[in-house]
């Protein structure tokens, strides 16, 4: 999965779509977030939004953020490879 994911709560004039947090074009080696639908390892609204997707398909997600505080105590979301991304 390619995705870039921001925190609405955040919205700046600059980033009118919230703050940035994560990007697999920024954040990760191959430009990409891979893992095994139901294994936990991300938040379970991003699993569920994004099952049933088609190769290149794309999809605007939104998650609760009561399911990001959920998925950031049991360190579901994703983090950087290193701390300059790459």
């Amino acid at each position: 999965v390619e995705m870039t994911i921001r925190c609405i709560s955040f919205k700046t004039p600059d980033e009118p779509t919230g703050m940035k947090y994560y990007a697999t074009q920024e954040d990760t080696t191959f430009n990409e977030l891979a893992w095994t639908i139901g294994n936990k390892v991300v938040p379970a609204g991003l699993e569920e939004a994004i099952m049933g997707m088609h190769r290149n398909g794309i999809r605007y997600i939104e998650i609760p953020s009561s399911q990001v505080y959920i998925a950031k105590n049991a360190n579901q979301l994703p983090l950087p490879e290193s701390v300059s991304g790459k």
